[in-house]
């Protein structure tokens, strides 16, 4: 009884333990870290005392833009506020990529912000 008692503890910790490493390894998106510039270049400032990995994408251009913001830092694009076509982005702590393959085909969950961040560099 008492080594059914200490294999179902034992059991449980390993559970645990699982548990809790999936956990680290997930994180919200920080999208609201992020203030837009208003006019101009589409651009934005991390706000937050943690750096950002931002994924930028014009719509009707499939270049990926990657840039590492840190606290403060600045991102500025090629494009201009009004420009037909839109742009998708990301915004997940440095060393998190989101969840959603960053593509032109998820621009509808991307656009709704429907990603977590994961651990791993980002990608397309």
């Amino acid at each position: 009884m008492i080594r059914g008692l200490a294999a179902v503890a034992g059991l449980a910790l390993l559970l645990a333990a699982g548990g809790a490493s999936a956990q680290e390894g997930t994180s919200a998106h920080m999208e609201g870290c992020l203030i837009w510039s208003g006019q101009g270049a589409v651009g934005a400032r991390n706000e937050c005392s943690r750096p950002i990995t931002l994924l930028f994408m014009v719509l009707d251009d499939p270049e990926i833009v990657t840039a590492e913001l840190a606290p403060g830092g600045r991102f500025v694009s090629r494009v201009e506020w009004g420009q037909p076509g839109g742009f998708i982005f990301t915004a997940c702590p440095v060393g998190y990529t989101p969840n959603v393959p960053f593509a032109v085909e998820n621009k509808d969950a991307i656009g709704l912000s429907l990603y977590n961040c994961v651990g791993g560099k980002p990608s397309s």
